[in-house]
């Protein structure tokens, strides 16, 4: 019998809408912290600390956060991260509306978000995989992926504004995100873990990375994504300031990054149809290849739309990889395993990308825009002649 289409499917999209509320939110609050503090106190070093709290927190937390999504009951762990987020996000809305700042209550509130967001995150991919049939779990993962970037690209906009307001609304409309989020699980009634089997160990925090390690494609697919964030970590930075040495304006940079966003959030949207009509290898190469094409005509390129465009370019295939990654989990690894091989993924994936900033900070200031362009664009040339020639990938060609 063939099952109902995944926007018939109730449960799935309950987790959707409510998911891409919470991400939202997020994007909000990411955009306001920084600026709270910062005018609270008037240093970029403390309105910088609460970032690296929250890199921090997801870095160190992620793989034991993960095992914990295989041992516990997945849908009560997503109400708690959300009943806890929105807790914390209103306490400081409700200390700021009353005039009471205090950096440690941002940081705890920092803390409480990056900790309890890095344990729903693997239990919610997790509970998407049990709500649908078997295959219907990559076209679900694909339509996942476009949660993010449209939140992501209104978030901070929508952030100034109501910041402009008053500084407690968007941690007001923060905890009100994850409060949504928490009704929309209130929905599942599916059982989100199989039974425990004496076979099944949770205990260890590394076995999904053993895992994935063992899986020829996914071993050389993360091993090129964790080369790759050295790369994109770094390279708004680098687009920025080339952009700026040739003249553009604080407005047109904003235009020019909301291009770029403009391109993965059509990529996004565009991920589900990818899936189903090409391979992961495919979309991995093909990707590969347009990076550093887009990359070298950065060169003879002077207006920041151009620049932008470049950018939407490169970057619309990126939520298809990241599906292909995500899919692959989802319709391969065990259930018992789910949390911690999606936690490892991650993990893996993103290990560079702490130094990438840095590394592009003192590429710039050493040796200027324009040598630092061509320093990326030889980078991404030879992770392309990586994807291409990889056995591992071609183990999903």
């Amino acid at each position: 019998m063939q099952p109902p289409p995944l926007h018939r499917n109730r449960e799935f999209v309950a987790l959707w809408i409510g998911n891409a509320v919470s991400w939202l939110g997020i994007s909000i609050s990411s955009f306001a912290y920084p600026l709270v503090v910062l005018q609270a106190t008037g240093s970029a070093a403390k309105a910088g600390l609460v970032g690296s709290v929250l890199t921090a927190t997801t870095f160190f937390l992620r793989l034991p956060l993960g095992a914990l999504t295989d041992r516990w009951d997945r849908k009560r762990i997503m109400i708690a991260c959300d009943a806890g987020r929105a807790a914390g996000s209103a306490s400081l809305a409700l200390a700021l509306a009353f005039g009471r700042f205090h950096l440690w209550h941002v940081l705890i509130v920092a803390f409480l978000e990056g900790s309890l967001g890095t344990l729903f995150g693997p239990a919610e991919s997790a509970a998407v995989r049990r709500v649908v049939a078997p295959e219907q779990r990559r076209e679900a993962v694909a339509l996942n992926q476009s949660r993010a970037q449209l939140p992501g690209l209104v978030g901070p906009p929508l952030g100034g504004v109501l910041l402009s307001t008053s500084r407690a609304l968007p941690f007001v409309a923060d905890a009100i995100s994850y409060l949504v989020s928490l009704i929309a699980v209130l929905f599942i009634r599916t059982p989100l873990r199989d039974p425990p089997s004496e076979h099944d160990d949770t205990r260890s925090i590394f076995e999904g990375i053993r895992w994935l390690w063992r899986r020829p494609f996914l071993r050389a697919l993360l091993l090129w994504m964790g080369l790759g964030a050295l790369a994109f970590g770094g390279i708004g930075l680098v687009i920025l300031v080339l952009a700026r040495s040739r003249g553009a304006s604080s407005f047109e940079l904003g235009v020019m990054f909301s291009i770029v966003g403009a391109g993965m959030v059509a990529g996004a949207l565009a991920t589900p149809r990818l899936i189903k009509q090409y391979s992961g290898r495919t979309l991995v190469v093909t990707s590969a290849w347009i990076l550093p094409a887009a990359w070298f005509l950065l060169l003879p390129t002077h207006s920041p739309y151009l620049i932008g465009l470049l950018g939407a370019i490169a970057s619309f295939l990126g939520p298809a990889v990241g599906a292909v990654l995500f899919s692959t989990i989802a319709t391969e690894a065990p259930d018992h395993l789910q949390g911690r091989t999606t936690a490892g993924a991650i993990q893996i994936s993103s290990m560079p990308a702490p130094i990438a900033p840095l590394a592009a900070g003192l590429l710039l200031g050493a040796l200027g825009s324009k040598q630092t362009v061509m320093i990326y664009g030889a980078f991404l040339l030879g992770l392309a002649v990586l994807a291409t020639t990889s056995r591992g990938l071609k183990e999903q060609g």
